[in-house]
């Protein structure tokens, strides 16, 4: 029992730290627009099977927007964004309508400052054929922003 204990509480703690998919950083880059802050970052590419994650880290948010779209060649993708937080992460699903429709969008009225993940799941695939997709996410509005992944840190 003592046991059980410990691991759920490391869980609670760090939810990043357990087994989990795959995962890249999503990478913005700033575009210059008149009176307005944009930072994008596009991303082409398939899964064939399992679960796939791409991080970023809003480091400062003020009257800004964060939208993702993500397009697929097929059904059967779900996505979710995860906005981690020490005790209770913020969960943001795709709604089920669209994904039969093959495409997700998601908008954050003035996104927290935090952890952001995109996990992309295909675990319930029938076929063997890799599925195609298209990830299309902006910060953007009025205000300012502070985006990093890795160690690359992007400032208005």
């Amino acid at each position: 029992m003592k046991k059980h204990l410990i691991f759920i509480i490391c869980l609670i703690a760090c939810p990043n730290c357990g087994p989990g998919g795959r995962s890249e950083p999503l990478r913005f880059e700033r575009i210059q627009k008149a009176d307005t802050l944009v930072f994008q970052a596009q991303v082409d590419s398939s899964l064939a099977s399992g679960s796939w994650e791409y991080k970023f880290r809003i480091k400062q948010a003020d009257r800004v927007s964060l939208v993702i779209e993500l397009q697929s060649d097929k059904e059967g993708l779900s996505a979710k964004l995860v906005r981690n937080d020490f005790l209770l992460p913020d969960i943001y699903h795709c709604p089920k309508a669209t994904i039969k429709e093959k495409l997700c969008k998601l908008e954050i009225p003035n996104p927290g400052a935090g952890e952001y993940s995109l996990v992309l799941d295909l675990s319930q695939k029938e076929s063997s054929e890799p599925l195609f997709y298209r990830i299309f996410a902006a910060v953007h509005g009025p205000g300012f922003a502070s985006v990093a992944w890795e160690e690359e840190i992007v400032r208005r």
